[in-house]
């Protein structure tokens, strides 16, 4: 076997081992997403950024996360709500699907279906023209620095279950593809700091239509009218998945966040971003998951075993 350089595994099982005594506690809320979905609004240009409640699995229950489908032609609001007699909820319309199945994300798992075509009726994505996705998405309530934990495990099982792109020739790499990525955001908010509400993104990648396995990237969040012009670290696949993601194959990813959210901070502080930050001003605070889709790419995926852990630190 290979080596992976920094392949999280191993420095995961010894940090939860060495902190045996201190047991990690979940920084996420209702896997079983019995509360269903805030759903956003299509743009974040266009108040109130959410406008309804979708496909609750318990009645009354309140929605933890939110349903995104920023830059997309087809609001899911208006689109009728389904249950099949195994309990699956689904709710679509002709520019995607989305179903909850039994347990959701931690259970049976989640359907996230994009329809790039239906989304690019005047033909492929221009520079500098938005494109829609579908993300589910939670604000972490907690309000420790990073410097308090150990480790983060963070954990999903996934299937590419289609991913249907445009004939050859017709896409361009540089603003064509389907995309699936892990993302947080990481706050400064230490009060004391000069760089207080500065913040960066993460990502660990699960799926890019354009390659065996997703590069890395490391960059300013940019290409779009609503970019947040934030430093955005990717960490290449390679580091946490071996060989190429496959169409309707199950696999796993299963790795410590915790010192990649540490190259981060320091990548962006050498590419001039978060340079009144430090690593112990950090708090995560948000997580989202699911399709970017800026190429006419009909595609879906089913996402469970959803996990995000906190490990504390020694006292």
């Amino acid at each position: 076997m290979r080596h992976l350089p920094l392949l999280p595994t191993l420095l995961l099982m010894s940090a939860i081992t060495a902190h045996a005594e201190n047991p990690p506690s979940p920084l996420l809320r209702d896997l079983a997403l019995e509360g269903g979905f805030h759903l956003s609004a299509v743009s974040t240009a266009d108040p109130p950024l959410e406008i309804g409640n979708v496909l609750a699995g318990v009645p009354g229950a309140a929605p933890q996360w939110r349903l995104a489908q920023w830059g997309t032609r087809w609001n899911l609001l208006p689109a009728p709500e389904t249950v099949s007699a195994d309990g699956a909820r689904t709710r679509s319309n002709e520019g995607k699907r989305v179903t909850v199945l039994p347990g959701g994300l931690a259970g049976e798992g989640v359907v996230l279906g994009v329809n790039g075509p239906a989304e690019y009726p005047d033909g492929p994505r221009k520079h500098g023209e938005p494109w829609p996705h579908l993300l589910v998405e939670q604000k972490i309530s907690r309000d420790d620095p990073l410097t308090a934990y150990a480790a983060l495990p963070f954990r999903v099982s996934f299937r590419v279950d289609r991913c249907d792109g445009p004939p050859p020739g017709e896409a361009d790499p540089g603003l064509h593809t389907a995309h699936i990525t892990a993302f947080w955001t990481a706050h400064n908010a230490n009060r004391a700091s000069a760089g207080q509400g500065d913040m960066l993104w993460f990502g660990v990648p699960l799926f890019d239509a354009r390659h065996p396995l997703p590069p890395g990237h490391q960059a300013e969040d940019a290409g779009q009218p609503l970019a947040s012009h934030k430093f955005i670290y990717t960490v290449e696949g390679s580091r946490v998945q071996e060989g190429p993601v496959k169409l309707g194959e199950w696999r796993t990813i299963s790795c410590d966040i915790l010192p990649l959210l540490r190259e981060a901070l320091e990548t962006a502080a050498a590419r001039g971003f978060m340079k009144d930050s430090r690593f112990g001003d950090l708090r995560l605070t948000s997580f989202n998951l699911g399709w970017e889709v800026p190429g006419s790419y009909d595609c879906e995926i089913t996402l469970k075993g959803l996990g995000l852990d906190a490990v504390p630190a020694a006292p």
